[in-house]
């Protein structure tokens, strides 16, 4: 009976090595798509979203965004449960070390108060809220700035339920980003509210994990290429626009 042939050494190591490869292919698929965290897929988080995908795509790697209240998701991207941080305000970095910030900012919100008619409210500028009780979503470092020892101030989860307190006259002003707040009016039928005049606009940087930081590095000279070609504000109006005109989810 013929003797089976062995292979040639070089073979052998050629085989091996494409057996370490089999083995780490589903590790590498797995790295080409980062999850981020975000407090809404909807108003101006869906379009900060879309802004990051985008930008994401030219950088070659998938963007997944999983969504979930303000305060867990800081928790979350401080830990392996995601990669980073859809968005925050450019000194959020500062109390959160384990994330670094993309620089530079790829988007940016108004901030306003809002309430009912009937309360017969005047707020023209951010310390005019102090007359108020004031209500803010949990955890939006935004609304921290602008709240910041407030003396009547309620936080909420999430925006439905700041605009569900307010239309129950539980708070006397809503403070919010223009298109979150929107959103979430549409979502509740839509019922009229005055509005202020924009209180405070937040440049908005992305954050990831350190462990990420040279994907950081490469998704902010991509940002600061299309901030400099004028293409980012470009798509950025055309998805507000989109989500301005979107039907309530």
């Amino acid at each position: 009976m013929p003797q089976a042939t062995r292979p040639h050494p070089d073979v052998r190591r050629r085989l091996f090595a494409a057996a370490l490869l089999g083995l780490a292919a589903p590790r590498l698929q797995a790295m080409d798509a980062l999850t981020v965290t975000a407090v809404s897929k909807t108003g101006g988080s869906g379009v900060a979203g879309r802004l990051l995908a985008e930008i994401y795509r030219r950088a070659g790697t998938g963007l997944s965004i999983e969504v979930m209240p303000a305060a867990r998701a800081s928790l979350a991207s401080q830990g392996d449960q995601a990669d980073g941080e859809l968005m925050r305000i450019a000194s959020y970095g500062q109390s959160h070390p384990l994330l670094v910030r993309v620089d530079p900012a790829f988007y940016r919100i108004g901030v306003r108060a809002y309430w009912l008619p009937t309360r017969g409210a005047s707020v023209r500028s951010r310390d005019d809220l102090r007359h108020y009780a004031v209500g803010a979503i949990r955890g939006m470092a935004y609304a921290q700035e602008m709240t910041e020892n407030h003396p009547a101030l309620t936080l909420t989860p999430n925006v439905l339920q700041l605009f569900r307190m307010l239309m129950a006259g539980r708070i006397d002003v809503a403070v919010c980003s223009t298109l979150a707040a929107q959103s979430a009016l549409h979502s509740l039928g839509g019922k009229d509210v005055d509005v202020s005049p924009e209180l405070a606009r937040f440049e908005l940087h992305h954050h990831l994990h350190i462990r990420h930081r040279e994907l950081a590095a490469r998704l902010g000279e991509i940002t600061r290429r299309m901030k400099d070609s004028g293409e980012l504000e470009q798509l950025t109006l055309k998805y507000e626009a989109a989500a301005a005109a979107a039907e309530p989810p």
